[in-house]
């Protein structure tokens, strides 16, 4: 059976597009098929960061206009599948989830990125996830929208996976592990340092666990798609 994955944050900033996309890298260098929807459809951004820029066909297309899924579909070199988006204001939820359940059969694994703030776009999100996986920043802003996040997840009745601490420094002033944990009640699941080669690797349009497999960023990342795979 394939799994949906949705990566969740309700603060901006925290690197969670960045995330969904070295996730799926990873599960792709495992030997699954991958696909990484944008579901953002606010402030869609994802294919940016894999260097599509102007994407013809996007999710917004098969919603509004019935085009095919495959038509809208994107191969990156990395080998994963990218499924974009354009703004979207009005989303029909259940055309969303009949699309992503349409694909399941494709496909190993499905991420789907939300968007950073409660709104319709994280309901459709939430609707079509087997499970969820927060992104956060180990700092008490983020810390307190993430009890947010943890709640409307449990009062929507989705299993959380866990979280992943990104850009995390070492500094004496960042939120430890254990104080996330018990603040938000969700085990902390991978801590991703802050890594030069992360941002070279953005500057490339490509997944640093693809370009720089051996840096920091790039085995942690591949630690959590072993975690996500098991």
């Amino acid at each position: 059976m394939s799994k949906v994955v949705g990566i969740m944050s309700f603060k901006g900033g925290v690197g969670k597009s960045v995330c969904a996309i070295n996730l799926a890298s990873g599960l792709q260098r495992l030997g699954k098929r991958v696909l990484v929807v944008d579901g953002n459809f606010l402030s869609p951004n994802l294919h940016l960061y894999l260097g599509l820029l102007n994407p013809g066909k996007t999710l917004k297309e098969i919603i509004r206009e019935g085009i095919s899924p495959q038509n809208a579909i994107y191969t990156h070199k990395s080998g994963i599948h990218l499924l974009p988006c354009n703004f979207y204001k009005d989303v029909n939820f259940g055309k969303f989830r009949d699309i992503i359940n349409g694909l399941r059969e494709r496909y190993d694994f499905i991420i789907v990125d939300s968007g950073p703030s409660y709104s319709e776009e994280v309901i459709a999100v939430l609707m079509v996830s087997d499970e969820l996986l927060f992104v956060a920043t180990p700092d008490y802003p983020t810390l307190a929208a993430t009890v947010r996040a943890s709640k409307f997840a449990k009062f929507k009745d989705v299993k959380v996976r866990g979280i992943v601490v990104n850009r995390k420094r070492g500094r004496g002033f960042e939120v430890k592990k254990l104080e996330i944990e018990r603040t938000v009640g969700v085990r902390v699941i991978s801590e991703i340092k802050e890594d030069l080669k992360m941002m070279k690797a953005v500057k490339l349009f490509v997944p640093v666990v693809w370009e720089y497999k051996w840096s920091s960023s790039g085995r942690s990342f591949m630690k959590l798609a072993r975690e996500i795979n098991s």
